[in-house]
């Protein structure tokens, strides 16, 4: 924006902030016209709050932008409904949870009377697949073909948003589109199109454009080299380097200072990975990665997570739970929040996680074919370690059987804690009409065995458990015990019952695996280690570390390559990338393990794993 504008209750007016960057380059003295008439005009009021709820400024910024949203939108003001749906969708709402079902009655409501905001909204999160859309770029290309062909002088942004919906199947006909856009005064085309150029292999090209773009006034041109390979980078001579940094470090910040949420992630990423010249640097990296959570970025609350992870201090699943709200949907926040529900740190947020949050867990950790045929019951001993015993039968639990295993005088049963009724939903099992039950020695106290605290925080009454408990499956109806099915649900179990007994459920040493009459399970080799050790090798020699370890108790951390192709992969896609599965695979059972499922073994010593726990990646 170059100047200010009237507010008047017309489209002429609501054109101003039908994209985020539009609203976010209001000018000063134009966002201060807003706040002014805010409270009287009902369009200030949308325009204000819309401006606050993009950039947030700081303080109760996001309940103030809520309030006036509210009240434009019950005021006639239906793109400011559209505007507010999507807070309810994020969940940076006063209520501080995420309500989809809201998003969608408004966005359905002010779409049905007209809103043009709902309207381009809808178009865009087709095209991408968020706020609960389902992705399809092609529908996106044909309704804005049709509609530009009907009415060519349509807002530009249509001509940009047609775009990028054909980049991936059209490339000259989406460099057409952004041109268009272009040459009617879009100014946020040019990164569109420098984005096209890269994608088509001319990067001389597509700095040209952003430069351009950034000459022009187009604020995220200014960080679009700092998305560049670093190998790219490192390949430069010194001094190129060093200027080139300084140019990537002037745009950040340039584009951050002008509320540009993307380039904090940017920032936060390559300080947090040391990457460009930017020194590896977790405090420096929660500065932009901060502002980038206050501007509602996931991948800044990924980041955030990962760093507070790293300085072992609260608030992972906090900020794994805002990732997920946001669109950040990896494995990595989902187990945190599962974890943070389990454990209780995440309890006022119980049901938003239940009703949104749990069922994907369960989905991103599906049981393979081969895998569901495990069966067995996890013993928990005071000591702290857990031992995971096979079950061949499916049917009903022989009670004289596992009181012989763990060396107990008859069990009682305790059928529900608030910690075991939040396991059985965080594993998915109350579709299946069961639930997870804890057996705990009937003579515990007469034997004077010593305390159980792992048992005892999952009992969570306030009394005491002492001696061996046994966590099992019981029937919603029936009330008979069953074994744990499938070993992919028994890993996540272990978890689970870990994060809920604040780490303190542990694996068996080989001492403590002969103590409890499990002597087969331990290597009998007196030449072979059977302490765990940790293992550093770069990616280069991923197959000799692997090699020189034992992977059913060892850990291998790999090194991985400078190289943006290996930039943000998973765990399971790095295993394909380095071909290196197989070879896992036969070292677990060289060293007495074997494979129950693609990810899934059993150890020498019974312990039900996932071959991606033994292997880390991290980079350079």
């Amino acid at each position: 924006m170059t100047s200010t504008f009237e507010i008047t209750p017309d489209r002429e007016f609501l054109h101003h902030f039908l994209t985020r960057w539009r609203t976010k380059s209001l000018l000063p003295e134009m966002v201060d016209k807003l706040k002014k008439n805010s409270k009287t005009d009902p369009y200030a009021a949308y325009g204000y709050g819309r401006w606050l709820s993009l950039v947030n400024p700081g303080g109760n910024c996001l309940e103030e932008a809520e309030e006036l949203l509210t009240w434009a939108g019950s005021n006639g003001v239906q793109d400011a409904n559209a505007a507010l749906s999507e807070l309810f969708f994020d969940g940076r709402i006063k209520e501080d949870k995420a309500i989809p079902e809201m998003h969608a009655y408004l966005m359905e409501s002010s779409y049905k009377q007209g809103s043009e905001l709902a309207q381009y909204l809808a178009l865009e999160s087709t095209l991408y697949g968020d706020y609960g859309y389902k992705k399809d770029a092609w529908t996106v290309a044909d309704i804005l073909q049709k509609h530009l062909e009907k009415n060519p002088g349509s807002d530009p942004i249509y001509y940009d948003l047609l775009g990028r919906a054909l980049e991936d199947t059209d490339p000259e006909a989406a460099e057409k589109a952004f041109r268009t856009s272009l040459a009617r005064g879009n100014t946020e085309s040019y990164y569109s199109l420098a984005s096209l150029y890269e994608r088509t292999g001319d990067e001389a090209k597509a700095w040209e454009i952003a430069e351009e773009g950034a000459r022009n006034g187009a604020v995220n041109c200014h960080r679009f080299k700092a998305s560049m390979n670093k190998e790219d980078f490192e390949k430069l001579p010194v001094p190129e380097q060093e200027s080139l940094h300084r140019e990537i470090a002037r745009g950040l910040d340039y584009a951050i200072a002008h509320h540009d949420s993307y380039a904090c992630y940017l920032k936060g990423v390559l300080l947090y990975l040391g990457y460009l010249g930017f020194p590896q640097d977790d405090d420096a990296a929660s500065e932009p990665v901060e502002r980038g959570c206050e501007m509602g970025v996931g991948a800044c609350w990924l980041i955030k997570a990962a760093i507070l992870e790293n300085k072992e201090m609260k608030g992972v699943e906090d900020a794994s739970l805002r990732a997920l709200r946001m669109g950040s949907r990896e494995d990595a926040p989902l187990e945190q929040v599962a974890r943070g529900y389990v454990s209780g740190v995440l309890s006022r947020h119980a049901d938003e996680i239940e009703k949104l949050w749990l069922r994907e867990y369960v989905q991103a950790n599906p049981e393979e074919e081969d895998g569901k045929d495990a069966l067995g019951v996890v013993a928990v001993y005071p000591q702290g370690f857990y031992y995971a015993m096979d079950v061949d039968d499916p049917g009903e639990l022989d009670l004289e059987w596992v009181a012989e295993k763990v060396d107990a005088c008859g069990f009682d049963v305790v059928h529900f804690s608030p910690v075991l009724t939040r396991m059985t939903k965080a594993l998915g099992l109350e579709e299946t009409g069961c639930h997870v039950a804890m057996l705990v020695d009937k003579d515990g106290y007469m034997k004077d065995l010593p305390d159980n605290m792992a048992g005892t925080l999952i009992y969570g009454q306030g009394q005491e458990i002492r001696g061996t408990v046994v966590f099992v499956l019981e029937d919603d109806k029936k009330y008979t015990l069953m074994p744990m099915q499938g070993l992919q649900r028994m890993y996540m179990f272990i978890q689970l019952l870990n994060a809920a007994s604040g780490g303190l459920v542990r694996m068996p040493s080989s001492e403590e695996l002969a103590s409890i009459g499990a002597e087969d399970r331990v290597n009998t080799d007196s030449s072979v280690s059977t302490e765990p050790k940790e293992l550093t090798v770069s990616a280069d020699q991923v197959l000799e570390g692997i090699a020189a370890c034992n992977l059913c108790i060892d850990t291998l951390h790999v090194v991985l390559p400078a190289d943006k192709e290996y930039w943000f992969l998973s765990t399971e896609d790095l295993f394909f990338k380095l071909d290196i599965k197989d070879a896992i695979e036969e070292n677990i059972e060289q060293h007495g393990g074997y494979m129950i499922d693609a990810w899934q073994y059993v150890d020498a010593r019974q312990v039900p794993m996932d071959i991606r726990s033994r292997v880390r990646f991290k980079q350079a």
